[in-house]
């Protein structure tokens, strides 16, 4: 079936999902109506299935960036270009397999129980000595601030530079995203600041390289990692160092958030989670699930073949649903039914195939942490929903609390 059609509440289009209020309903008819299919106004294939988005993301031929454009033409000649080139999770590359087995391979080497630690103490040093309970103000400064805080005090970045850090973050993602999806829509000063931020942060991550006594546990693990499996280019590390804060940026905020909001529409089930800490966790793997980060990501037929029963042509764009597949019947029983003490419950939030994200156990535990302590401070969780809006994106979705 070629045609998609909504009803007066659904998103207009997949890339219009992950800003929508709520696009489960959406996510759900799509996984069990549509599972692979063409969209015609809109030019791209979509895989919704849980059978078929397994199958795009585990293909060899279905690759990260067209074969015609590996970096954004916007992006070329400048610093933005350079970190999103190298990015292993944006390569197909010989090279990028072998960094991509270092950069997976470092992250998992890291003492979780030392990430732990290093996200309370930071969380306390965040919050300062107030007192008060938390605004929605404050609430999504928290949100954002401790999990790129605690991944670039891993790297070895002084507090000092944190501040800076997180502002260079966000001017690059705008532009990469900008450059590479087309939201929000790039423009000169974005691109300018998108530079900028990407040589900020490449001069710092690698001056701190070079220093043995200010390298941090992650950094030194993915310089040893890669020297191991043969990657001895010193800008390939340096910038899938920065890889790391770039790719917590946001999706370890948006999942706290998400977090957030399922606590905030069920107060008895926040009443259990206060009582049992220990429930934080399973409450975490089914945000994962129903409302997860990354809502969809993007493959590029290196030539042309079948997929999911159809023949896609070199060069088309196939939109991977992982919301939708999260919700397909045949990946969980009753996927509409939110239920942390779900057994054996799956997820595609981390992907499949060679592209997997390694952050399977070191986000969720930020998160927990971050939740956690925002619990213990009290929020005003009342406001939450009425606060709500999302970021303007055509992949990520990502709750934003303001009032």
């Amino acid at each position: 079936m070629n045609t998609i059609i909504l009803s007066p509440d659904e998103p207009a289009h997949v890339r219009a999902a992950p800003s929508h209020r709520d696009p489960s309903a959406y996510y759900s008819r799509l996984a069990q109506e549509q599972p692979f299919f063409h969209d015609e106004a809109n030019g791209w294939w979509v895989a919704a299935s849980a059978a078929a988005v397994k199958e795009v993301l585990t293909s060899k031929i279905c690759l990260t960036r067209p074969l015609s454009e590996p970096i954004p033409e916007a992006l070329l000649g400048g610093a933005a270009g350079q970190i999103f080139g190298r990015l292993v999770r944006l390569r197909d590359d010989d090279a990028g397999d072998k960094l991509r087995l270092a950069v997976a391979s470092a992250l998992r080497s890291v003492d979780l129980g030392q990430v732990a630690v290093v996200a309370h103490r930071r969380a306390m040093e965040l919050d300062g000595d107030a007192q008060e309970m938390f605004s929605v103000d404050r609430t999504m400064t928290f949100m954002f601030a401790l999990p790129v805080q605690v991944v670039a005090q891993l790297l070895g970045i002084p507090k000092a530079s944190f501040g800076d850090v997180m502002a260079w973050l966000g001017d690059y993602g705008a532009a990469a995203a900008a450059a590479a999806t087309g939201i929000p829509a790039l423009t000169a000063e974005l691109l300018a600041r998108g530079d900028h931020g990407a040589q900020a942060l490449f001069e710092l991550v690698m001056k701190i390289r070079r220093d043995s006594q200010q390298c941090g546990p992650l950094l030194h693990a993915l310089a040893n990692e890669a020297r191991r499996v043969g990657c001895d280019d010193e800008t390939d590390v340096v910038v899938n160092a920065i890889g790391y804060l770039v790719q917590g940026y946001v999706a370890m905020a948006s999942l706290i958030g998400s977090t957030l909001l399922a606590l905030a529409r069920q107060p008895a089930l926040r009443t259990q989670v206060v009582a049992d800490p220990t429930l934080l966790r399973p409450l975490i793997q089914e945000v994962l699930r129903c409302d997860p980060v990354t809502n969809s990501t993007f493959r590029f037929m290196a030539r042309d073949a079948e997929i999911a029963g159809h023949m896609v042509r070199q060069g088309e764009m196939i939109i991977v649903l992982l919301a939708a597949a999260n919700r397909d019947p045949a990946l969980n029983p009753d996927p509409d039914r939110f239920d942390i003490t779900r057994a054996d419950r799956k997820f595609l939030e981390f992907g499949a195939g060679v592209h997997a994200c390694p952050a399977e156990k070191f986000a969720p535990l930020i998160v927990e942490v971050a939740v956690a302590h925002l619990l213990r401070r009290g929020l005003p969780f009342e406001q939450l929903e009425s606060s709500l809006t999302y970021a303007a994106s055509g992949h990520v979705r990502t709750p934003l609390f303001k009032r």
